[in-house]
């Protein structure tokens, strides 16, 4: 008879594990990425935030605002910030640079930042002078190992909430493991008469 319970409870069990784990593993880190990430001053660059998660809207903003302005849908024009409709999680907002050199574009709540991307931007030139052909290739490696979008360190409140939200369910499992192993060592101990 002590069988008979020991299965269903060896089945609810292994539901709870089961379940415990598919929410931390659905948990995304925020990220940025320009494209291209390397403009001269007047052109257009495409940002795209993605693992946003559940979030309806994302707010693009410059660490200077005066290094360029966001166009895009629900954006004001000429805006050094833009609060724009995510989808999917993901959010997409076009950037045009006023400035030369490194410009730092976040991406967040409104109340925090979630990450980051530095766009670099070049003075507007004259045409480049036709490049002479090589026949012989280069031992340098001719692509950058350099990534161009950068990540920004999570602020200590969605640390916390992350944790919590992956530590309790883990220790719920642990609980319930030992639980289920006491019982059915039990159950042995009592048919053979221990």
């Amino acid at each position: 008879m002590r069988t008979r319970t020991s299965l269903p409870a060896l089945a609810v069990l292994l539901a709870a594990l089961v379940s415990a784990a598919s929410p931390a593993a659905a948990a995304t880190t925020p990220s940025v990425t320009a494209e291209p990430s390397s403009v001269s001053l007047g052109e257009t660059t495409t940002i795209t935030a993605a693992g946003l998660g559940d979030l309806e809207s994302a707010t693009f903003g410059l660490a200077d605002t005066d290094s360029g302005s966001f166009t895009g849908e629900g954006v004001q024009a000429g805006s050094g910030s833009a609060e724009v409709p995510a989808s999917a999680g993901t959010a997409v907002v076009d950037f045009t640079p006023t400035r030369a050199g490194d410009v730092v574009i976040a991406v967040g709540t409104g109340e925090s930042v979630l990450a980051q991307v530095t766009v670099e931007v070049s003075a507007a030139t004259a045409e480049p002078a036709p490049v002479t052909p090589t026949s012989s290739p280069s031992a340098s490696p001719s692509e950058s190992t350099e990534d161009a979008s950068a990540q920004a360190e999570p602020d200590s409140e969605a640390e916390a909430g992350r944790f919590t939200f992956v530590l309790i369910p883990l220790i719920a499992a642990a609980v319930v493991v030992v639980g289920g192993i006491i019982v059915v060592t039990r159950g042995r101990r009592r048919r053979r008469g221990d």
